[in-house]
């Protein structure tokens, strides 16, 4: 009897193997092969960053920017909130302007697809998109937080309009407008809006991948060695703006291009980095440093020999560097960045 019962829940127990495998197999196929996918994916993408160098970045036409505190610049974004035929997808750090946010909603109830990725815990304001995050909810917006999984902070700052890209280096906060040094590029280079709605997707399914462009840069991925490759390909000259000066190993990388090459090095930053350890340590070695006191420096760029210009969210930190979601675009364009170093000059002489 004992014999029997074991041959009988045997075959109780391949029946169902069979079953659950006829039943499954797809599935399990499926995702083996998107294992398998992702493994490619990366491979291929890392292949793609060694083999990065500034002169491959295409020169961009399609392309406006922009500095703060402007608030008609605020009028001019609603405006093109407001202007959408089809679809707005926007990937932000902060969301607290009540115009922006109004513009949304109102899109969103002429029939426009609205779709929106906030971060739930912004550094030191934990709770500050909260109400922003309901209202938009409220209106049966298609509202995400960001996924903690694949980054820890998604610190991008990315409008999608129809054919249209915006990217940032400041919130869309009231003060960023009204107070703040920031930048916004405006292009309608169809490449370049095909990646970012890529990425958005992605991010908006809590999905991972790795995309790849020359003018074009995500975070947490690529960032650090972007950063060397940038730093590396200057031979006369490099301007800076940021918010401070946290990453040791950069810090020690553009001393060492001072020392080495004789590279002539400019940053300016807030004055509240005025006493930082690493701004002491770069003005021993010779870089010059300006401190902004009238307007709340925000923006994070950098132009190399007066030739390529890159503006992104990214902070000089280790945390934002190789932890954080982070979008930079990469610019060769000689208005752009005849406009730049206007707006450059005049901030390093003014807090010299």
């Amino acid at each position: 009897m004992k014999i029997n019962s074991k041959i009988i829940s045997t075959i109780f127990v391949i029946i169902f193997i069979i079953i659950f495998s006829y039943y499954n197999f797809d599935e399990y196929k499926t995702f083996h092969q998107n294992k398998i996918n992702i493994e490619k994916n990366k491979l291929e993408h890392s292949e793609k960053i060694e083999r990065f160098e500034v002169k491959n970045i295409k020169e961009l036409n399609d392309i406006d920017f922009y500095y703060t505190p402007n608030k008609e610049f605020l009028t001019q974004i609603v405006e093109l909130i407001e202007n959408a035929k089809e679809e707005i997808f926007l990937e932000i750090y902060m969301l607290t302007e009540k115009r922006i946010s109004e513009a949304l909603i109102k899109m969103h109830k002429k029939g426009i697809n609205v779709q929106v990725i906030l971060e739930k815990s912004p550094y030191k304001a934990f709770n500050i998109n909260n109400k922003s995050f309901e209202s938009l909810s409220k209106a049966w917006i298609n509202i995400v937080w960001s996924n903690k999984n694949n980054y820890s902070l998604n610190h991008s700052k990315v409008l999608l309009i129809d054919d249209i890209s915006i990217i940032s280096t400041g919130n869309f906060t009231y003060s960023t407008f009204t107070k703040n040094r920031d930048f916004f590029i405006i292009t309608s280079d169809k490449n370049i809006n095909t990646k970012l709605k890529e990425n958005f997707y992605y991010d908006y399914k809590w999905e991972k991948i790795n995309i790849y462009d020359n003018n074009l840069i995500f975070s947490p991925n690529d960032s650090r060695i972007q950063f060397e490759k940038l730093f590396n390909e200057a031979n006369n000259n490099i301007k800076m703006y940021f918010q401070y000066l946290l990453d040791d190993i950069l810090v020690e990388k553009l001393i060492k291009l001072k020392n080495d090459k004789n590279i002539e090095i400019t940053i300016i930053l807030p004055e509240t980095a005025k006493e930082d350890i690493n701004t002491k340590k770069i003005e021993k070695n010779w870089i010059k440093t300006a401190f902004m006191k009238k307007i709340t420096m925000h923006a994070k760029a950098i132009l190399i020999d007066d030739k390529y210009l890159f503006i992104w969210s990214i902070n000089f930190s280790q945390y934002s560097i190789d932890k954080n979601r982070e979008v930079w675009i990469l610019i060769k364009n000689s208005e752009i960045i005849t406009d730049f170093l206007k707006i450059f000059s005049k901030d390093f002489k003014e807090y010299f």
